[in-house]
């Protein structure tokens, strides 16, 4: 009867050989193969080195064409936005820092910014679909209509664009009780903050894209949401431009939605690259563009129409009255 012992010894006997081929093998394949071995990591190695180095110095250039882009920009754009007011509207997840550096490059091209609205996450919640809508239509003041065949999220957006903005340069900076009416009851309901003061409307709107395009199952339905703000800016405004970082012109993005909408397409500016002064610096002037009633897409994603609106608006003389 095989007992105990005689299976210990067997286990010990197995690993005993498994110990001895590896010690023959190893020292058998010890000369050319370790030799090509080293070769290969040491190989390796200075190629990792070499990227690295390459790596650091793209970084640096690209840190100085941004040094000297913030230093050069406000000259470039000087003049380019005279007597024009501009209001932002953050998209929600857009990025506070972007909004910030592209309203302060719009301050440089100087025009007045009227002020600036925050959409909430609720916006775009679908069970408060029904609720926004209630609320866009007991808020509606008395001189705006909608088109018969618009959607609840063309209705609101519609509204809120008839209260921030104007194709009338004579009611720009007035402050308007029905526009503050809205605005302060679409705050209350938990659909949107604001500062400044957006009711005394501006002559051109900047949207701000959601920094991250969405992989929501709900991504297509938010972005028609999204889209049709700027829509309705450039519908009752001068001219819209919405801005975002390369992610944005990406699958779920907000800005390749729009580009993929032909009926958009000639009416809203896109600008991909607004995460870099060079982009920020392409939304003043795509802004000066729309104003002369031209759109397009700039950036470096898919359907780009150029890195920039071709040719370059001009700057507003100084002598210039705005009528």
């Amino acid at each position: 009867m095989i007992d105990f012992r005689y299976h210990l010894v067997s286990i010990i006997a197995v690993f005993l050989s498994l110990a001895l081929g590896l010690v023959v093998g190893a020292s058998a394949l010890r000369g050319p193969l370790v030799d090509q071995l080293k070769e290969t990591s040491n190989r390796l190695k200075n190629n990792n080195e070499t990227l690295r180095r390459q790596k650091d110095a793209v970084g640096q250039v690209n840190t100085y064409d941004n040094q000297v882009l913030d230093a050069a920009a406000g000259q470039v754009v000087a003049g380019r936005l005279k007597d024009e007011s501009v209001v932002f509207v953050e998209a929600p997840g857009a990025d506070d820092q972007m909004r910030a550096q592209t309203a302060d490059m719009v301050s440089k091209a100087g025009a007045r910014i009227s002020g600036y609205v925050t959409l909430q996450s609720k916006y775009l919640d679908p069970n408060q679909q029904a609720t926004l809508s209630e609320l866009t239509d007991r808020l509606k003041p008395a001189g705006l209509t909608f088109s018969a065949d618009a959607t609840s999220s063309e209705r609101t957006a519609s509204e809120l664009a008839w209260v921030l903005v104007t194709k009338q340069a004579a009611r720009s900076g007035q402050e308007d009780p029905a526009a503050g009416q809205v605005l302060s009851g679409f705050k209350a309901s938990g659909f949107l903050t604001y500062s400044g003061q957006p009711a005394t409307r501006a002559t051109l709107a900047v949207v701000i894209a959601p920094a991250a395009a969405s992989s929501d199952k709900n991504a297509d339905d938010e972005n028609k949401a999204l889209g049709a703000l700027p829509m309705a800016l450039y519908t009752y405004g001068e001219g819209a431009v919405v801005a975002g970082d390369p992610d944005s012109a990406t699958e779920g993005g907000m800005i390749k939605a729009l580009r993929d909408d032909d009926d958009v397409k000639g009416h809203v500016a896109t600008v991909d690259t607004a995460d870099v002064p060079a982009g920020r610096l392409t939304a003043v002037l795509a802004l000066a563009a729309a104003k002369q009633g031209k759109a397009g897409a700039y950036g470096i994603g898919s359907k780009v129409d150029g890195a920039l609106p071709t040719p370059i608006p001009t700057p507003t003389p100084t002598t210039t009255k705005k009528k």
